[in-house]
């Protein structure tokens, strides 16, 4: 059998702040994964990750011609699923092939995910059962009695085989093969190496912690977690034998188990491997021996949710920890010498002008904060931000369900407290201005991103601005 996995274009809304995303963007590696497996199971795999190659529907109906798929596989966030729609509703008007819409956005919206273009979806994870459902597609009996399918027959009835079980074994889950995607193309920015090849890799599902922001349904809150043997030997296929210089470990909170991290620590030091390495996770989860111990093995970035300066908003969002332990970790990397990520949102419940201006106040004052991510927040299926939103509950407002909208930049879904969308994306133009305007801040943005692509993205955005405000202006006249 002939499987066909895609990943497909994402940045293609996302304005002035799309070259930026595209440039880093993360190898679909839950589709190596499956590809994986179903290679083992003697069946014939391509992945196709059209994102990073700029492969649009037209040209993907092409690559299907080429490949002669029997079954095709897409995934979708649900940010992206227009997209996603775009490229089924081409293969479906091009050839009569099965395609199977999977990912987080099914997952969490289950039968409110099936849409005509697609002739099935899956629900949940699907390693334990993808050997059994592709030898169903196979046989002729198109996923019967294998759990996580659904579909709807020809007289709208939907049907569902039932909730599959998530994997408790991760270490019985194959490694992704890099090889199957053009592994030398993934890149990344950071102020220790500039720009370097690199490959995600994840070494636990899970969260305990429960911002209103997250979707923490998709892997529960319950903590599995690989062995170190397998984490480790994975690693070694990364560094030794693709040569990838650069590791992004993708758990939701890295330093969640202490006694691990320092375990891999050790590990990583006795075989003598030489690698740099990124992840993130709570302030509080942050000491100096054990951050002292990680740079020795190759740590050179962490990545902190700082989300808000506002104290009454970070209590109604649950963060957990408060300002000043932020502050304490990101001065403590500071004297360390290592870079630290700090995401911001704007938009989330309770909201005002003045909490966000406190924000940027901070951040603007912040010597110590070099790097911000500052976003709309997007209430997304299955986290409590959104039940709050349709709820009406702290002055928020959901506009739409549009999830073509559902994005961090250029765009917003949500109303708090009396600010509009269109409001939000100029106060996050204006913060960003703010935030890296200050020369501290000009230096780090460099070694991270290059000058090049850093003049590039000034000028889009400066492009975007002026747009902008002829827009503004030829409307009031």
């Amino acid at each position: 059998m002939r499987l066909l996995l895609i990943f497909p274009l994402w940045t293609t809304n996302l304005g002035s702040y799309g070259n930026s995303a595209k440039r880093f963007a993360y190898p679909p590696l839950n589709l190596c994964i499956m590809a994986t497996i179903a290679r083992e199971a003697g069946h014939d795999v391509r992945v196709i990750d059209a994102e990073l190659e700029d492969i649009g529907p037209e040209q993907m109906c092409r690559e299907i011609d080429l490949f002669k798929p029997d079954l095709i596989g897409i995934t979708a966030t649900t940010p992206s699923v227009h997209n996603t729609r775009l490229f089924a509703s081409a293969i479906k008007d091009h050839c009569d092939i099965p395609v199977i819409l999977g990912g987080p956005h099914t997952t969490l919206l289950r039968e409110k995910a099936l849409e005509p273009m697609f002739d099935y979806i899956y629900i949940g994870e699907c390693e334990t059962v993808l050997v059994d459902l592709l030898a169903s597609f196979e046989s002729g009996e198109k996923g019967a009695g294998v759990p996580g399918l659904m579909w709807q027959d020809a007289d709208g009835t939907v049907q569902y085989t039932g909730d599959v079980s998530p994997s408790s074994d991760l270490d019985a889950i194959p490694w992704p093969d890099r090889r199957l995607l053009p592994i030398e193309k993934y890149m990344c920015g950071a102020m220790k190496g500039g720009e370097m090849n690199y490959t995600s890799l994840i070494m636990s599902r899970g969260c305990p912690y429960k911002c209103v922001f997250c979707a923490t349904d998709l892997y529960g809150t319950k903590i599995r977690r690989r062995s170190i043997a397998n984490v480790m030997a994975e690693i070694e296929e990364v560094v030794l034998d693709l040569g990838i210089q650069h590791i992004n470990f993708l758990d939701d909170v890295l330093t969640l188990s202490r006694r691990f991290i320092m375990e891999l620590c050790d590990e990583i030091e006795q075989r003598g491997l030489k690698f740099t390495w990124e992840g993130s996770t709570r302030v509080n989860l942050w000491d100096e021996e054990m951050v002292r111990r990680m740079q020795e093995c190759g740590l050179i970035r962490i990545s902190f949710g700082l989300e808000t300066a506002d104290p009454k908003v970070r209590e109604l969002i649950r963060k957990g920890v408060s300002l000043e332990e932020h502050v304490v970790a990101v001065k403590l990397n500071k004297k360390l010498g290592l870079e630290t990520s700090n995401s911001v949102m704007l938009g989330m419940p309770g909201e005002t002008r003045e909490s966000i201006e406190r924000t940027i106040e901070f951040l603007s004052k912040s010597k110590e904060i070099q790097n911000v991510s500052y976003n709309i927040a997007v209430p997304y299926p299955g986290t409590e931000l959104a039940e709050m939103a349709k709820r009406g509950e702290h002055g928020l407002e959901l506009l739409s369900e549009d999830y073509a909208r559902y994005q961090r930049y250029s765009d917003g879904v949500l109303k708090v407290n009396g600010i509009t969308p269109e409001e939000l994306v100029e106060l996050q133009r204006d913060g960003l201005r703010r935030i890296y305007s200050h020369w501290w801040r000009v230096l780090p943005t460099i070694r991270r991103h290059g000058l090049k692509n850093v003049l590039e993205h000034v000028w889009v955005t400066f492009k975007a601005s002026l747009v902008r405000i002829f827009q503004r202006e030829s409307a009031s006249s």
